[in-house]
């Protein structure tokens, strides 16, 4: 379904925060569910998936979208997560757009590679667990989902990254969206942005992820 395969961009800041305060989440909740109309938007949690106080949590609960669930999230295996993946794909009647963070973009990343973008219209990836080469404490309880794919993804991808990620340096997000042929976009110091990082609705991430997919995807998106 998804013929993309563009080179990697430089996100403007400026777009995403531009206007954020008063006017800015009713605009953000119109173009979700504009987005919506024509997609199947769907969230990919990563390792412990996403608590009460992660932004996936904050976008599921504000703009209504749909999660998948996985049998461990503590001791994930990959074989169970991508199955989990190819049936909540394979139940949908319309492509689906993924949004994805940490495992999660990894899983996203490796399911693309593996499978194909003929179900999927697009993904962005936030923050990929770098498997490979990042020293973080918790990396054996994914080193099995490694390695990371090397060659363009099928799909129009976007990465967006954060300067002082543990998980993942800048320079690494940056040569890996070069290898999927990824739109980057920076996300500022926000850690792994993730659970431990109070971003709320994340508005700087959710206007990123509107832009990439009126730029990126063949749709209709205000």
């Amino acid at each position: 379904m998804n013929l993309f395969s563009g080179r990697p961009t430089s996100f403007d800041p400026a777009w995403a925060s531009h206007g954020l305060s008063g006017t800015a989440q009713p605009r953000i909740a119109r173009a979700f569910r504009a987005l919506q109309q024509q997609v199947d938007l769907l969230l990919v949690p990563g390792l412990f998936g996403s608590g009460p106080d992660h932004w996936q949590t904050h976008w599921e609960q504000a703009y209504g979208l749909r999660r998948l669930h996985q049998k461990n999230w503590e001791t994930p295996d990959p074989a169970d997560w991508e199955a989990a993946l190819t049936e909540a794909l394979e139940a949908s009647t319309r492509p689906t757009f993924l949004i994805a963070h940490s495992l999660g973009a990894v899983l996203t990343a490796k399911w693309l590679a593996r499978h194909g973008g003929r179900r999927v219209a697009g993904a962005f990836l936030v923050a990929p667990a770098d498997i490979d080469q990042t020293t973080h404490p918790d990396v054996a309880l994914i080193r099995a989902f490694g390695p990371l794919p090397g060659t363009p993804l099928p799909a129009a991808t976007a990465v967006m990254a954060s300067s002082n990620d543990p998980w993942l340096s800048l320079p690494r997000a940056r040569e890996l969206a070069g290898h999927w042929q990824s739109d980057f976009l920076e996300a500022g110091a926000a850690g792994h942005i993730g659970s431990s990082e109070p971003l709320g609705l994340w508005e700087h991430g959710a206007t990123a992820m509107l832009d990439f997919a009126r730029r990126r995807l063949p749709l209709r998106v205000q």
